[in-house]
């Protein structure tokens, strides 16, 4: 769906008023329940009457918000994007699958995900995508439930031009949930991953790494990408993880919030919102550039 600004800005009032209307009807209805026990059977088909009122409300401001956000996304987000990447597509509906990130062994995985905002392309000669992520598990017994959350935040995985040698994690202090995969139980000797320090004794205050060789870890921690990742911490303000697995470069942002979602409620302006998106797909260029990932030195 293609609309101006104007056009956008309309279309959050009237999502608005019908949140604001569904909720006093809902309110309503709640009295009226109070009621109905008072006054049956008068109060009954009252109270029917409300409940159904109430219902059509929410399922037409559910429909309406989704339509608001899809055409917040394809105007905000694609002009912030524009000029950014050397090639670019924008899937809202998109996202990386759930096998994809079991396969790379480097997280834990719940019995809730989601993933959704694809956002895929070329930087410098180097191919990504970007999508946010939920990832959580939900426990009930019967008579409670709660709900773990591993990751709320953004996924981004880089293609680069070689195959590493073996798997090698780096994980902020405070990121948890991540699978070091160093079970002798569950794991082949070839596949396990160990604890690794550094020769860097900040850096090893700031990360933990696991690894399956030594030799590999140092080869791609090199005291350039250490200090970058680094930097990184500190602008980012939010755990984060690496995973160098195979010919790809994972990095997981939990950044506790999805990060391309509109508010409905909110004021938008539109300098704003293009600034806010453009933060957030600067992530991308900043990862690929204070890493170096299209430097010779990664190529076969």
């Amino acid at each position: 769906m293609n609309v101006s600004w104007d056009e956008l800005q309309k279309m959050q009032k009237g999502v608005r008023l019908l949140g604001i209307i569904s909720g006093i009807v809902t309110f309503v209805g709640i009295l009226f329940t109070i009621a109905a026990f008072r006054t049956p059977p008068t109060g009954l088909l009252v109270l029917a009457g409300a409940t159904m009122a109430a219902v059509i409300g929410w399922v037409t401001f559910s429909r309406r918000q989704k339509e608001f956000r899809s055409a917040y996304k394809q105007l905000v987000i694609n002009n912030a994007a524009a000029g950014m990447f050397d090639r670019y597509l924008y899937s809202p509906e998109a996202g990386i699958s759930r096998d994809e990130i079991a396969a790379t062994g480097i997280m834990s995985l719940g019995n809730r995900y989601s993933s959704e905002d694809m956002v895929e392309g070329v930087y410098k000669g180097v191919s990504f995508r970007r999508a946010d992520m939920y990832i959580a598990d939900h426990r009930s017994n019967g008579k409670s439930s709660y709900t773990v959350v591993y990751l709320r935040g953004s996924w981004l995985t880089f293609q680069y031009n070689k195959k590493f040698l073996a798997d090698l994690q780096v994980c902020t202090k405070d990121f948890g949930y991540e699978r070091a995969k160093t079970s002798r139980l569950f794991n082949s000797k070839e596949e396990r991953r160990h604890k690794f320090e550094t020769e860097s004794i900040e850096f090893n205050r700031a990360f933990d790494c696991n690894c399956q060789q030594d030799a590999e870890a140092f080869y791609l921690l090199t005291p350039r990408v250490m200090q970058m990742l680094l930097l990184l911490k500190d602008e980012f303000d939010c755990p984060f993880m690496v995973g160098f697995v195979n010919n790809q470069l994972h990095f997981a942002l939990n950044s506790g919030k999805n990060n391309m979602e509109p508010s409905v409620f909110g004021e938008l302006n539109y300098t704003a919102e293009i600034e806010k998106n453009r933060r957030e797909l600067k992530i991308i260029t900043n990862i690929v550039d204070s890493l170096a990932i299209d430097r010779q030195i990664f190529t076969e």
